[in-house]
């Protein structure tokens, strides 16, 4: 955690991704999420994304009706996709076309109109035709042997066919126009069926929404009581709807401490607590020049007992890797290699994937690059750290496609000198405007710090005194760093607070407004910083780590525990909680 002259903090939050486990060699999705409280679910993931990509989607497909599940394809028998429902569509997920075509047909639409009339093939609207000329009010499709039309009297279905979807979201027609009654109104409409839905003819209605779309998820879901789990259709709170898994976990000192006692203390602090149950996480930083020697030897000392206990105690590993040794710099300090030295800085990230491979499941690809201190005294430029964070990227994800690759969080600062700081907000700018960054890592990790601010505040409205006039000193920042993010183009990928927290009473220079905070403040504080997190900032934002868990325990080792990292733990020096650890573990974890 960076200090700042002029009062700031760090904070850290964590985020886990949802791993598909159809796609296990390729890069996870950005969890991300919009519930629908009309039904109670939301559409996840690349659904929500086909379901964003979809013209006028209210109508097309519908409120999501279910959770994604598995289920066997009724279209190839023997069969499973994962899937989700709506109520004019079930759409599929299709691990093979993943990677291709930018993802265009990795979310289909499940052929329920194929399945609804498979035992009317012989009725007269559904045998083939002649094929007609195509014109711009008809055209005939030869895979089905059937027309489409605009039809003055019967429904303009072409046109809206062309505007909504075309092939990928209706498929071909498997009908001419005819009349049908509607099974959810009992009224009798002009219709024609397509391998995927049904039109529906409603000349009553105004221009734009003449034509509707039957609600055949919904009716094949009534239809087919035992072959549809009825257990993802139940109602849900936002709480139960969002995307799997969210983290809580917090930033632990691990090295040379009670290991089974810190995880303890974790897993009944963080472990979520709704029906997936979602395991624990710890964030470890490891400095890179106490890991390797200079002839390439890896002396990982207490990293392995650290990595056993959590495994053992079932929690998740977030490794952030720091400090390069002074062999690998140009300057012979601890800041980032030089660029002769990427490919040692990724195989020694590549050796400790190997060594830890099934009990590490996140690697942080260093820490404020935007801060001098990070950095051996001057702040590299962007570019550099981009480059650097590709050569890791390439190294992990070649022992482990499914390792999380977070970029490292710049730290919360309007300072703009090489040698002190850059602004994070322009530094990720920066990144963002690189292909490669986005090329090269899985989350955006960032920090935002609530220094005397309660979460909710925005700049200059902090209760003072100091530390409010400007954003980086509010936890509400984090808004801020979304909209660059969207401005870039990928307001959908996921960010990891890699640290948030609250200082108590210290006396180290920079954190002074640690005295203003109280212990029942920080609880409330953190505790709300997580409901934010978890609520409102979903799906972006999609778990946290607390900064910090146990650094008083050490501090009081050291008999120093009028530090600044002693005023941010959660325990006190004699492994006691204090309010803020007692706030996590009992509030709802979802």
């Amino acid at each position: 955690m960076r200090r700042r002259t002029i009062g700031g903090l760090l904070l850290t939050l964590v985020v886990a991704l949802v791993v598909l486990p159809s796609r296990s060699q390729a890069s996870p999705p950005p969890p991300q999420a919009q519930y629908f409280k009309e039904t109670g679910h939301s559409a996840q993931n690349w659904y929500w994304q086909f379901w964003k990509n979809t013209p006028d989607a209210l109508r097309v497909l519908g409120y999501p009706i279910s959770e994604p599940f598995v289920e066997e394809s009724f279209t190839e028998p023997g069969k499973f996709y994962r899937v989700q429902y709506y109520e004019r569509a079930v759409l599929e997920e299709h691990p093979e076309n993943f990677g291709k075509d930018n993802n265009k047909f990795y979310i289909l639409g499940r052929l329920l109109g194929n399945e609804l009339i498979k035992n009317r093939l012989g009725e007269a609207p559904f045998q083939s035709v002649p094929s007609i000329s195509d014109t711009a009010n008809q055209r005939y499709f030869s895979e089905t042997g059937h027309t489409l039309r605009n039809d003055a009297t019967k429904g303009p279905f072409l046109s809206f066919w062309n505007k909504y979807g075309g092939l990928p979201v209706f498929g071909f027609p498997k009908s001419e126009l005819f009349q049908e009654k509607n099974p959810d109104t009992g009224e009798t409409y002009w219709v024609q069926y397509f391998e995927r839905n049904r039109f529906e003819f409603h000349p009553s209605e105004k221009a734009d929404f003449q034509v509707l779309l039957g609600r055949l998820g919904a009716q094949y879901q009534v239809d087919n009581p035992t072959t549809v789990d009825k257990r993802p259709f139940n109602y849900r709170q936002p709480s139960d709807s969002l995307p799997e898994a969210f983290v809580y976990g917090a930033n632990i000192a691990g090295f040379y401490t009670d290991h089974d006692r810190v995880m303890t203390l974790v897993n009944n602090a963080f472990k979520a607590n709704n029906y997936s149950g979602g395991p624990a996480w710890i964030r470890q930083q490891v400095p890179w020049k106490d890991t390797e020697t200079a002839d390439h030897r890896l002396v990982p000392g207490d990293l392995d007992a650290i990595v056993d206990s959590a495994h053992a105690a079932g929690v998740n590993v977030f490794l952030s890797v720091v400090a390069a040794p002074s062999w690998a710099t140009s300057d012979g300090k601890n800041g980032m290699p030089s660029p002769n030295h990427f490919g040692d800085f990724a195989s020694f990230l590549s050796r400790l994937a190997q060594r830890y491979q099934g009990k590490v499941q996140a690697f942080e690809i260093w820490n404020e690059q935007n801060y001098a201190v990070e950095n051996g005294g001057n702040v590299k430029p962007a570019s550099y750290y981009v480059d650097m964070l590709g050569a890791a990227y390439d190294a992990l994800k070649a022992v482990d496609q499914n390792i999380i690759v977070v970029a490292g969080a710049p730290t919360p600062t309007a300072t703009n000198r090489v040698d002190i700081a850059v602004d994070d907000l322009a530094y990720f700018d920066q990144m963002f405007s690189n292909q490669k960054f986005w090329d090269k890592s899985d989350v955006v990790g960032a920090h935002f710090s609530g220094t005397l601010n309660p979460p909710d505040a925005y700049a200059p409205n902090g209760p003072g005194p100091g530390w409010q006039g400007n954003s980086e000193f509010y936890f509400t920042r984090a808004e801020e760093l979304h909209q660059h993010m969207i401005s870039s183009g990928h307001g959908d990928r996921q960010v990891w607070l890699t640290e948030f927290g609250w200082a108590t009473k210290n006396v180290t220079p920079g954190y002074e407004y640690g005295q203003y905070n109280s212990l029942d403040q920080q609880a409330q504080y953190v505790k709300r910083a997580l409901l934010r997190g978890r609520f409102d900032y979903a799906p972006w934002i999609g778990g946290m780590f607390v900064w910090n868990l146990n650094f008083s325990v050490t501090a009081g080792q050291s008999f120093d525990l009028q530090d600044q990292s002693s005023g941010f733990s959660i325990l006190n020096a004699d492994w006691s909680p204090r309010p803020a650890y007692s706030a996590i573990q009992n509030m709802p974890k979802p």
